[in-house]
């Protein structure tokens, strides 16, 4: 292989790998809720949302619920398995084929690429991969209304989680609930 092959495979290699998308959160709330009222909660899969049978598999969701728990256990909130709970958090989970296509951005006017190397231009390569995401409705149970709702959206299921799947699963689900109020007893306002 000569230097050019060689080169160009490692920026392809490089170009492709840095722009591989990231987990990516967002979330949202009900400014007038007062979050104060709030203390205990109960855990719940979505039952109807849950369709994909990898990220949605009873195993994930085993491992979304107990991230769950162990997120709001530190956040001050008290878990029951009684129907009077304050907060119902329910969970899902999808995902979705994605293309990311890329150029190299080495078009020149002169026609020929850059240093003279003959690199052709503007090359463009494409990457097939499966975007997942996991949200979390937490809802309050007498009125049934969504008072917070937090989401990310990446990839989960990559080479890179696969020996480490329950420390993906949790950093995703800490991701999310880092956005969640901080304390139990406490306005949303002041836990921001």
């Amino acid at each position: 292989m000569n230097i050019k092959g060689l080169v160009a495979g490692l920026f392809v290699t490089g170009l492709l790998a840095s722009c591989a998308p990231s987990i990516n959160v967002k979330y949202d709330y009900d400014p007038k809720v007062n979050v104060r009222q709030f203390s205990t909660y109960r855990i719940e899969a979505d039952r109807q949302r849950n369709a994909d049978p990898i990220v949605g598999s009873n195993l994930n969701q085993r491992r979304i619920a107990e991230a769950l728990d162990q997120s709001l256990q530190g956040l001050g909130y008290k878990p029951t398995e009684d129907l009077g709970a304050d907060l119902i958090v329910r969970f899902f989970t999808d995902s979705k084929d994605r293309q990311q296509i890329q150029s190299n951005g080495m078009g020149s006017p002169w026609g020929w690429g850059w240093g003279g190397w003959g690199y052709p231009n503007n090359q463009v390569y494409s990457r097939q991969y499966e975007e997942n995401r996991v949200v979390v409705n937490v809802y309050d149970s007498r009125t049934n209304n969504i008072v917070w709702q937090g989401w990310a959206t990446g990839q989960l299921n990559t080479r890179k989680n696969e020996r480490n799947r329950d420390l993906a699963f949790r950093e995703t689900v800490a991701s999310i609930m880092k956005n969640f109020p901080q304390s139990a007893g406490q306005d949303y306002g002041a836990a921001r």
